[in-house]
């Protein structure tokens, strides 16, 4: 009999409004360029056990709709590989970030982590832009909605 399986999947009741609510970061940004990161999450290097590699992806803000990025910072996610829940990010390319912030908790933690990154890119609403001006304002009129709602 197999084991125990898990996926990336959408919370239950997941909606927009509700990604928007618990996201420390809201922002329109253009992904600069991305690196493997050599952290360690406690004694354990970052990609050992469960397959997966944080990767810090530097950005320039563009819009911002909800927090404080730096203008120019770095946010990250994991790679894909053996199952890990992460956003695909190229470099050049304009995304609209929902980034999950530390806690202080988190912070105390892992200070190594949250020492080089502002949160970690939300896996269920972050997504690339589209290049064509009229298709972008569509994307981004909800979430202009939703930022003044805030």
């Amino acid at each position: 009999m197999p084991g125990i399986a898990s996926a990336c999947s959408m919370p239950a009741g997941w909606t927009p409004q509700r990604a928007f609510a618990e996201a420390a970061l809201v922002f329109h940004g253009r992904v600069t360029a991305t690196e493997l990161s050599s952290t360690k999450l406690g004694d354990v290097p970052a990609d050992a056990g469960d397959g997966r590699i944080l990767v810090n992806v530097r950005y320039e803000t563009i819009e911002v709709f909800k927090g404080k990025p730096e203008a120019n910072g770095t946010i990250s996610t994991t790679t894909l590989i053996m199952g890990g829940c992460g956003v695909p990010v190229l470099t050049g390319q304009h995304f609209l970030f929902y980034v999950d912030g530390f806690d202080e908790k988190a912070r105390k933690g892992l200070p190594e982590l949250a020492g080089q990154t502002q949160g970690m890119i939300s896996i269920y609403d972050t997504q690339m832009l589209p290049p064509n001006p009229e298709l972008l304002d569509e994307v981004l009129a909800e979430v202009r909605a939703h930022a003044k709602k805030h």
